[in-house]
């Protein structure tokens, strides 16, 4: 079926454009301005809605017309406004005869019933319609819908409460993101109805596949207050009279500061009440979302932002959430197309095209979030964050021109179905930051990875550094920016935390106890979590590298490390856990049981059983590969921890180290720059703590709605949903699986089709599987000293159970998943890695010898293999090859 949708760039447009083209349906956009977010393939009409020829082209062979097109008076000129919101539909209904179609959907308002005082009654959607001429948003809203019913076109209108949700970035936002809100004549204590931009989706959605015709109203139940609203989103109320408060907001309005009238604010303070009850038992819907859990949600909206007049603005010392991503193909501002860089046969679905003016990505520290290659879901959630993140320091900065757009889409490039960062715009984020040497910050965010691969391509992208009060203006704010978020970063990490105990408590012991719409926005919530947990953390991981460099060039030292940080609690709880169970031989001897540990531990050590699930509880959301959806972490495997604990106990730590242990005496009076690095590490730590930690409750979720698509017969298995993209769950696509069964053997196909480590605009698999032989010597950095003997284990996320105690770990790269077995490996080698990732800060905090970025060493080396390891000065000697 072919859909307009008109006003597709608004926050109604988007999502309901999303939804219908995830079920498979033609969807064309119409605005004024095509949404970066848009899909480059996908059909959309650069044109006002009074424009007969752009509405023609979009509603030709258009079967439904989804009509989100509006204007709140952006213009105190009535007429204007006038002429958009009521010309406008009368332009989609003229073309709609023309065209055939059959069907609109319109996106009305409770303010079509007008302004009505306290005691009326809930309002039916059969009562009249009589809002005063002067209050005009609401009487447009009324003379449309009389346009549609007079049409003879199958017509619905729907009448949404005030729409809030942390997606929402219209007049709604610019409304309650004011610093103080009037209460005039009690209008504070008033009750008005909200509904969740979720719910208005997916309601709409349902309206234009439905055969259902009329009005019905929509909202969430409960109803809040005015009070109740500035509360939740942290403003305050004033006491104010009517007439001060017409004559303050009249002038403003007329000067063109504010967009909403006294007599549209009239409305606010004397809002309509619903009866929703049609839409419950003829439409058979009940929102997802109680209004109390609209405005939590709505509290993310607005965290960090403040609305002075028709801007939006973000305030310095805070991240706002980025919710609308640019599209990963999203042509440059100048035009330019990317391409794709690799060979056909080893492009994935989901890889980045490349704009040959930045070309160069290396493989880094990123492939510690996501091993490769990884599930569709993950694309959608922890590469959606990583790209998010780029996105904020792009605005932040204040990055101009086609360094701008690149920083927002293609900072993390995805290659293989791995991830990558873009060198070339690092270069230009770099140089957007006061007091930043390019190379220098380069050096320290790439080192060896990058090799002799030239930072740029034969051209260079234009630089838009604007005229002389624009980049003073520029520097200011990227100054003031700075010091802002990295004095309150620690506000910052609470507030995330806090975040994520919301989700804990909205999830139920029992996910097969929600239904469907709510267990479908807990997804959409712990997705928007996890990605804006990894524009945190890209805050802080430019913060931490900023802090640790100054702190090695000031004291003289070696890079920094901090105590209590929560990368090594797996770590800590494990060493707990191996302490209580040396005192008790009934648990040693439980221990050693292989599957059915912990059915014997249940028996025979009840104690240490509640003692080992209450360790999980804190700790189990880690595991290897805790950022890729599709992978079991401790929670999902307890039998795996404990074996750990068994094998920690065969490990005795001093054999199995060796020599030459890192230094520790930096810890005992570190100077103050050492110390603001150990704080950033820690602020660090936390919040990707938290980001695997909403991964996990998503994996969760997740995992229940694939448990119930292969009931309906929709999967085959459970785990199929990983390979769904989560906006294409809240509608499947029609050849659901078929593309599963497509997009599983393209990972199976990429799992053999390696991009090189660094590569500057074109690449090839890398297949160097270079021999090596005994005395043959690999060399990466050492990041903690130590001299070590051992055979090799290699380990990915699937088979860490099979690491014995003193065996050398080696691996493409570690996340805080494997810290517990930091305990008993004899020494740690990875392929990827720098001084500040993972394996280097947990070796150095708990004093295991480890090489990181060792190229190809997991190619290169054999499981068996005896190796030396000298943790300080980067080698791995192979000293006997496996038979």
């Amino acid at each position: 079926m072919r859909i307009a949708v008109t006003g597709a760039s608004g926050v109604f447009g988007r999502g309901i454009a999303n939804q219908l083209r995830s079920y498979g349906h033609d969807v064309v956009g119409l605005a004024r301005q095509r949404p970066d977010s848009w899909p480059s393939q996908g059909d959309f009409i650069e044109a006002d809605i009074r424009d007969n020829a752009g509405v023609r082209r979009a509603v030709e062979a258009a079967d439904v017309v989804a009509h989100c097109a509006w204007v709140v008076n952006s213009n105190p000129d009535e007429q204007l406004t006038r002429d958009i919101n009521i010309g406008g539909t009368e332009n989609v209904l003229a073309e709609m005869d023309r065209a055939g179609s059959r069907r609109i959907v319109f996106a009305s308002s409770v303010l079509a019933y007008g302004a009505r005082p306290a005691n009326t009654a809930p309002l039916t959607e059969d009562d009249e319609l009589t809002p005063a001429p002067e209050h005009f948003y609401g009487f447009h809203k009324s003379l449309v819908e009389k346009l549609l019913a007079e049409s003879g076109k199958e017509w619905v209108a729907v009448r949404p409460g005030i729409v809030v949700g942390r997606a929402v970035d219209n007049m709604v936002l610019r409304l309650m993101a004011a610093p103080a809100f009037p209460n005039v004549n009690g209008s504070a204590d008033r009750a008005l109805q909200i509904v969740h931009t979720d719910d208005v989706h997916r309601f709409f959605v349902r309206a234009v596949l439905g055969s259902e015709v009329g009005a019905v109203n929509l909202a969430a139940s409960g109803g809040p207050t005015m009070r109740d609203i500035t509360a939740a989103i942290g403003r305050r109320m004033v006491p104010m009279s009517q007439r001060v408060l017409n004559v303050g907001l009249g002038a403003l309005y007329r000067r063109e500061l504010v967009e909403a009238s006294p007599a549209e604010l009239d409305l606010l303070l004397n809002f309509p009440v619903m009866d929703t009850s049609r839409l419950v038992t003829e439409w058979n819907y009940r929102p997802a979302w109680t209004a109390q859990e609209c405005l939590d949600d709505f509290a993310l909206a607005v965290r960090g932002r403040v609305s002075l007049g028709k801007k939006v603005f973000t305030v310095p010392w805070r991240i706002a959430m980025v919710t609308d991503v640019p599209a990963a193909d999203s042509l440059a501002s100048d035009g330019v197309t990317p391409e794709h860089a690799g060979p056909e046969d080893s492009i994935g679905e989901f890889d980045s095209p490349v704009d040959p003016r930045f070309p160069t990505y290396v493989a880094s520290n990123l492939s510690e979030a996501l091993p490769g290659p990884f599930s569709p879901s993950s694309v959608s959630a922890t590469v959606r964050g990583l790209r998010a993140g780029g996105a904020s320091i792009a605005e932040r900065l204040r990055l101009r021109g086609p360094a701008r757009r690149e920083m927002e889409a293609r900072s993390v490039g995805v290659f293989g179905h791995r991830l990558y960062a873009g060198v070339t715009s690092v270069f230009y984020m770099a140089d957007a930051m006061p007091g930043t040497n390019p190379d220098s910050l380069i050096e320290q965010f790439f080192g060896r990875s990058l090799g002799a691969t030239p930072v740029f391509g034969e051209e260079r992208p234009p630089v838009h550094r604007g005229r002389l009060r624009e980049r003073l203006t520029d520097l200011i704010g990227v100054g003031v920016t700075g010091v802002g978020l990295f004095a309150c970063s620690r506000r910052e990490s609470a507030a995330y935390v806090s975040d994520v105990v919301r989700l804990e408590r909205l999830v139920p012991a029992d996910a097969g106890t929600l239904d469907d719409g709510r267990l479908k926005s807990l997804i959409l919530l712990g997705r928007d979590l996890v990605v804006h947990g990894w524009v945190l953390a890209a805050w802080s991981a430019m913060f931490c590298t900023a802090t640790a460099s100054a702190a090695e060039r000031m004291s003289g030292r070696g890079p920094a490390t901090a105590d209590g940080i929560a990368s090594g609690r797996a770590l800590d709880s494990l060493r707990r856990l191996t302490a209580a169970a040396r005192e008790d031989q009934v648990v040693r001897e439980a221990l050693t049981h292989g599957e059915d540990v912990l059915d014997v531990l249940a028996r025979k050590a009840p104690e240490f059983h509640a003692a080992l699930l209450c360790e999980l509880a804190l700790v189990g959301h880690r595991g290897p590969a805790e950022c890729e959806l599709h992978s079991s972490v401790y929670a999902d495997k307890p039998e795996v921890f404990a074996h750990m604990i068994a094998k920690s106990l065969a490990a005795s730590r001093g054999s199995v180290l060796g020599i030459g242990h890192s230094d520790t005496s930096d810890r005992a009076r570190p100077p103050t720059v050492q110390k603001l690095a150990a704080w950033q590490l820690r602020e660090r730590e936390i919040r990707r703590d938290k980001v695997v930690r909403s991964t996990w409750l998503l994996r969760s979720l997740l995992r229940e709605l694939g448990r119930r698509l292969v009931d309906r017969q929709v999967l085959t298995e459970a785990d199929d949903v990983f390979y769904l993209l989560v906006d294409e769950l809240e509608a499947l696509p029609p050849n659901v699986t078929e593309l599963v069964a497509r997009r599983r053997q393209d990972q199976k196909m990429l799992a053999d089709a390696r991009p090189p480590s660094a590569f500057s605009g074109h690449w090839t698999p890398d297949d160097d599987t270079s021999a090596t032989g005994s005395g043959d010597v690999l060399q990466g950095v050492g990041v903690c000293g130590g001299q070590v003997r051992g055979t090799v284990r290699i380990i990915n996320e699937h088979n860490i159970d099979d690491l014995l105690p003193g065996e050398i770990l080696v691996a493409e790269v570690t996340d805080v998943g494997y810290t517990p077995v930091f305990e008993y490996a004899g020494a740690v080698v990875t392929n990827l890695g720098g001084t500040m990732s993972h394996a280097a800060i947990v070796a150095r905090e708990f004093g295991v010898a480890c090489v990181v970025d060792a190229r190809d060493a997991t190619r290169r080396l054999a499981n068996g293999d005896l190796v030396e390891v000298n943790g300080a000065t980067g080698e791995v000697r192979i000293l006997k090859r496996s038979e």
